[in-house]
Parts: C-alpha cells; sequence; structure tokens
C-alpha cells in the first residue's frame, strides 16, 4: 500500500480534493491522516490493505445515506477508486475533550460525575437505537469504537465503516472479548450480537470489569483459541451468574466491580444477570433492545439525587428512609416528581431528565428564607404550565420557578405531565 506524504492531494467521488497535512495515527486496518477539504480540516482513514469492491460499495452507500444521528463520525466523503490503488473515506474529526472508551477503563480518565456516566449509557443506546433503526448492524462493538467527554458524557461513534445493512456479511466478524457467543461459534454477526456487545460495553462502562471474566477465566494458564472460544463462545457464565457460582470476581484482581456491584441500584443488577444469564447467551432474540435499555438507565437517573448534607451524588432506592450511600446520614427528600409510571427523586442541585436524552429539563435548587425553600426551576426553552389543586393555572416560563409542593401538576412538555407527590 501507499501510504500518503504531507501536501499530497487524494480525489474524492464528488469531484473534490482532500489535501494531507499531517499523520494522525495507525491501527490494524488503516493509518488516519488530517486533511484540508474545501478550508475544513478533517480526518482521512486511508486503508493499509483495501478491502474488497463490496466494501467499497457499502461504504458508499453509506456516505450517499448520512449518518443514523449526530453520535456517529460517520463517512461523508470517499475516495475514488483505482486499479491497484488503495481507498480511504473522509469524517469529521474528534473534537477536543474527547477521549478513547479505553482510557477510562485504565483509569487515566474519570468522568466528573455519576451523571456523567449514566448521560454515556443513554448515548451510546441512542446510537445504536438509530442504527438498527435505520437497517443496519455495527458487527465490530468494541471498546475502541466509542470517544466519551468525562464532563458530559456526550458519546462520539467512530470506526463507522464496518457498518452494513442487517443480514449482509462485512467479512469482519468482531473482536475478541465483545463478539457474541454464537459469533464466537461463526454464525455472521447482526443486531443481535450487536446487542450482546452493548451490554458488555455497559457493564464495563459501569463496573470496570468484563462480565465473562472471574476465577474460571483467572485460572486458565494461557488464552489460547480453544480457551477463547470456551470462555466467551459455548461455555461463556457471568461473573454473577444465579445459578453457577465458579466464576465470581476475584478479590484484588476484579476489584471495581467488587467495589461497584451494590453501588448501583437493584435494578441494574437484575437486567445484567437477565442479559447475561445461559438463556440470554445462548437465545440472541431474548437480547434487550436498545430502547428497553435505555429505561433501565433512566431508572438510574430518576434515583440520583445530590445528598442535601455532603452534596455528593447518591442513588436512594428506598424512599422511606433515604441515606447517602457516600457520608452515610440520613436526609429528607424535598418531593417526588411523579410522571406516569415514573418517581423522580428531588432534592436541591439534582438534575431531571424528562426524556430519553442528554438534555435537563429542570433543575432543583435551594432558596432559603422561602415559603418553599426547594424549588424547580424551569431550564427548557418551552413554557410549563402548573395546575394547582383547586384548579388555578400558572405559566412557568424558561428560567423561572416553582415550588416543591405536593399536589400540583406541571405540563412540561406536549406529553409530559407531572405531579409533586
Amino acid at each position: 500500500m501507499k501510504e500518503l506524504k504531507p501536501n499530497e492531494s487524494v480525489n474524492l467521488t464528488n469531484g473534490s480534493k482532500a489535501k494531507v497535512i499531517k499523520e494522525l495515527g495507525r491501527g490494524g486496518q488503516g493509518i488516519v491522516y488530517l486533511v484540508e477539504l474545501a478550508g475544513q480540516k478533517m480526518a482521512l482513514k486511508w486503508y493499509i490493505n483495501p478491502p474488497d469492491k463490496k466494501f467499497y460499495k457499502n461504504l458508499e452507500e453509506n456516505v450517499a445515506k448520512g449518518a443514523p444521528s449526530d453520535a456517529f463520525l460517520w463517512p461523508e466523503y470517499l475516495t475514488v477508486l483505482k486499479p491497484k490503488s488503495s481507498y480511504g473515506y473522509v469524517m469529521k474529526l474528534r473534537p477536543q475533550g474527547y477521549y478513547e472508551f479505553g482510557q477510562y477503563l485504565l483509569a487515566r480518565v474519570q468522568f466528573k460525575s455519576v451523571e456523567a456516566m449514566i448521560n454515556a449509557a443513554m448515548k451510546i443506546c441512542e446510537g445504536f437505537k438509530s442504527l438498527h433503526l435505520n437497517g443496519y448492524s455495527y458487527q465490530d462493538l468494541n471498546d475502541g469504537n466509542f470517544f466519551i467527554h468525562p464532563e458530559t458524557g456526550d458519546v462520539l461513534i467512530c470506526d463507522n465503516d464496518n457498518v452494513f445493512p442487517q443480514g449482509d456479511k462485512s467479512g469482519i466478524m468482531g473482536k475478541a472479548r465483545y463478539m457474541a457467543p454464537e459469533i464466537v461459534g461463526g454464525s455472521v454477526p447482526d443486531k443481535f450480537s450487536d446487542r450482546f456487545s452493548l451490554s458488555v460495553i455497559l457493564f464495563l462502562l459501569f463496573y470496570g470489569n468484563h462480565p465473562l471474566e472471574g476465577a474460571r477465566v483467572l485460572a486458565c494458564p494461557c488464552m489460547t483459541e480453544s480457551y477463547e472460544k470456551k470462555f466467551y463462545g459455548s461455555e461463556a457464565i457471568f461473573i454473577y451468574d444465579e445459578k453457577n457460582n465458579t466464576n465470581r470476581p476475584v478479590r484484588g484482581v476484579h476489584n471495581n466491580v467488587l467495589r461497584r456491584w451494590m453501588a448501583f441500584p437493584a435494578v441494574l443488577r437484575e437486567t445484567f444477570k437477565t442479559e447475561f444469564s445461559e438463556e440470554c447467551l445462548k437465545n440472541p432474540q431474548k437480547r434487550k433492545i436498545e430502547a428497553e435499555w435505555q429505561k433501565v438507565i433512566q431508572q438510574l437517573r430518576d434515583s440520583l439525587v445530590a445528598c442535601p448534607v455532603c452534596g455528593r451524588e447518591t442513588f436512594i432506592e428506598d424512599t422511606a428512609s433515604p441515606k447517602c450511600m457516600d457520608c452515610g446520614k440520613p436526609f429528607t427528600l424535598a418531593g417526588i416528581l411523579r410522571i406516569g409510571s415514573r418517581d423522580i427523586l428531588l432534592t436541591p442541585n439534582t438534575k431531571i431528565y424528562v426524556d430519553l436524552d442528554n438534555k435537563p429539563d429542570i433543575q432543583v435548587i435551594n432558596l432559603p428564607g422561602d415559603k418553599y425553600p426547594v424549588q424547580l426551576r424551569n431550564i427548557t426553552s418551552n413554557k410549563w404550565t402548573v395546575e394547582t389543586p383547586s384548579g388555578k393555572l400558572k405559566a412557568i416560563e424558561p428560567n423561572m420557578t416553582m415550588p416543591v409542593k405536593a399536589g400540583l401538576k406541571v405540563s412540561i412538555s406536549g406529553a409530559s405531565k407531572g405531579e409533586i407527590i
């Protein structure tokens, strides 16, 4: 393969040219260059060993269709295919402030807050929901596919050249430890195997260790191909499997999950127990779809509050006697905002997310000395309507507040109506 040099230009299929500025990095598949296109800095992935014409044709179609959502650093331009030459595609550059997911797993980068971690989980699920709804499967989902902002939890999904239509085969099977058991056994990747890989990514995000790597895997003298097929394929066992305790986390090795397993609410633990149960490991169609994962993550958000005593984030599962997981002190909830079947817990300095996205709608604030010291600030661009128990209506403009008072009903947006209890 011919490597590109600074100031060299490559022809794109839309008739324009991309000028190479410098190399940004390289991996097993190709080299990434910083390029200039129509005055804009972008990234060019140039293949070391160019895949076949089917792969090129698929890239061409993906460029034409466009990204499923803003979460994807999607191929935007394709270089002209020449005989006996390589090719590549141009995508947006990763913005400043985003770090590879692997950096978080190595503790070189940490989330600023649990809220940001939950935001990252929600954005990852939203991205793959969009992908699958658009008829694609990712086929190579692993920890190298994500750039995450540690303060906001915003996520950018990269390496999208392996995205193929559902049911079509890219030739890429995936990365070890992230492939679904059926793919390890030789099946073709699809949206169902994507969902297994998604569960692995979410488990790593929340717990910091791999869901299938416990005492049994640790005792393996050498990870040969046959052992790999056994531990991640035919005989995969979840580290917290309820029926099989032979692969439990080992103290001193799997410290992250040992420390965090009970720190997150039961709804998350139970979901992972189901997703990595023998039934779901062997029956791909029983795995959760992304929208179901989003509802689980939403439950985490709804139970995450700022402790009124120490100010740190804490999950509350027992609303009758709340206690901070960090300082250990009991406290009283200011109230609960009930939206449909959801109970969103309220304490000062807590942000409320009404929808399945990463944009907060409400800031719970403290106004010492006020008749109602805890209030809800409207941080949307919409006007709310508050209804009192007697039927009186009041408009709450953006940036204005309403009291946390039992019996008040509030219309936040079209279908989002809540009541303080």
